[in-house]
């Protein structure tokens, strides 16, 4: 296959960044490059996605071999944007005036646009994601011919914002992260083109996963989150199901809930949980750690609602360790349907009664384990998302009623 030519835009860009969607979009570029395509980053000076503080300093520098150029965020009015985003958070019907001033206050970078505009004739597809932010939505329109979203979109309120549907009808087509993400693009906006690619995982060898001896000193089974501590990833409604499942029976005095990720557990607003034994919130850990962690889980947890794919669940799935999903989520809860790797919640009920059905059964719990794991080398192997990808963009770029070029 003949190389191409390929930018990646995301607000922020760092080695080691946690960002599920940076994440995404940048091991999908590595993995371009390696194979032969030429691939750029394109980002904000912008470390930290509350503040938006320009960190680091302006120019090109590369991240595991990747050019990354960095490029000012501009000043931005949060007295104008920060009433928006909280009605429009409340459900609020927002007027198209006050949606484009939402995208005018976000994160932008005029400088970053000027690049887009001289330099996007010289790359055969410019991706930009994910969907909610001023460098995607601004940056995808100047040349939407070439431009193609990896929007990790979530059904919330931002994604019925009419600034939004017009981003998704007017660029080239989306690469999206699981069929219902399509599904429910297409039901927002119509017939948008693209399909599903997602990202893809290399496993860790067989011995490896062996060595990973448990993180804890005392041997006890635990229910793992790994995530955001954010009442955005439902982190709270967690807690609060453990606690109450504890405290009625239902789940045996021995079991603990342990909560790893970035942030703070204070942002949970539940001091009382900390103090009863059985929350245990953990500091950062290496790589390595989290693995082992995950590894001698009793399960790992994903509460979260607004999923447009989750690593975690594939990380765990890699490792051994079967996996337990909201039912509302319609991402995660297709991963556990189709690879039968674990099961989902939607009440404190469901929680203690998933819990003891591992607890009681391991040959049950391997299974599911197992299952999981078979589904991410089938699914998500970085073969099968290259050659999704290719065909993906193919199809987007191929000759058209409109004499459009063919990539």
């Amino acid at each position: 296959m003949t190389p191409r030519r390929y930018a990646f835009v995301v607000p922020r860009f760092f080695e080691g960044i946690a960002g599920g969607a940076e994440t995404l979009l940048g091991n999908l570029a590595y993995h371009l490059k390696a194979r032969g395509d030429y691939v750029e980053l394109w980002a904000t000076c912008a470390r930290d996605n509350r503040t938006w503080l320009n960190e680091f300093p302006p120019g090109t520098s590369s991240v595991d071999g990747l050019p990354l150029r960095r490029f000012k965020v501009d000043e931005r009015n949060l007295d104008a944007w920060i009433p928006i985003q909280i009605a429009m958070h409340q459900g609020e019907e927002i007027p198209l005036e006050s949606q484009l001033t939402w995208m005018k206050e976000s994160v932008n970078s005029e400088d970053l646009y000027r690049h887009i505009a001289v330099n996007s004739a010289s790359f055969d597809a410019l991706f930009f994601g994910p969907y909610l932010f001023g460098t995607t939505l601004w940056g995808s329109l100047i040349a939407p011919e070439k431009s193609v979203l990896v929007p990790c979109l979530h059904d919330e309120a931002y994604a019925y914002q009419d600034v939004v549907a017009s981003m998704f009808r007017q660029v080239k087509g989306c690469l999206f992260n699981a069929e219902p993400e399509m599904e429910l693009a297409r039901t927002l906006y119509g017939d948008i083109p693209g399909g599903v690619v997602g990202m893809g995982f290399t496993f860790p060898k067989a011995a490896d996963i062996d060595a990973l001896e448990p993180y804890f000193s005392e041997d006890f089974p635990y229910v793992l989150y790994l995530g955001r501590k954010e009442t955005g990833k439902n982190v709270h409604v967690l807690v609060d199901a453990f606690c109450e499942a504890k405290d009625a029976g239902l789940i045996p005095a021995e079991v603990k809930l342990a909560i790893l990720g970035g942030g703070s557990f204070d942002d949970l607003h539940r001091p009382e949980a900390l103090r009863r034994g059985d929350v245990l919130d953990l500091p950062h850990v290496s790589e390595r750690d989290k693995q082992r962690l995950l590894r001698h889980a009793l399960y790992l947890c994903q509460p979260s609602t607004n999923e447009s794919f989750s690593i975690v669940i594939m990380e765990a799935w890699m490792v051994g360790t079967p996996v337990v999903v909201h039912a509302q989520c319609a991402v995660t809860r297709h991963h556990v349907i189709e690879s039968t790797g674990g099961l989902y919640f939607s009440s404190m009920q469901d929680l203690a009664a998933v819990t003891k059905y591992f607890l009681q059964d391991a040959s049950r719990r391997n299974r599911h384990a197992e299952q999981g794991s078979r589904y991410v080398a089938r699914e998500y192997s970085w073969d099968a998302v290259l050659a999704r990808f290719d065909k993906t963009v193919s199809r987007l770029f191929s000759k058209d009623a409109l004499g459009a070029e063919v990539l």
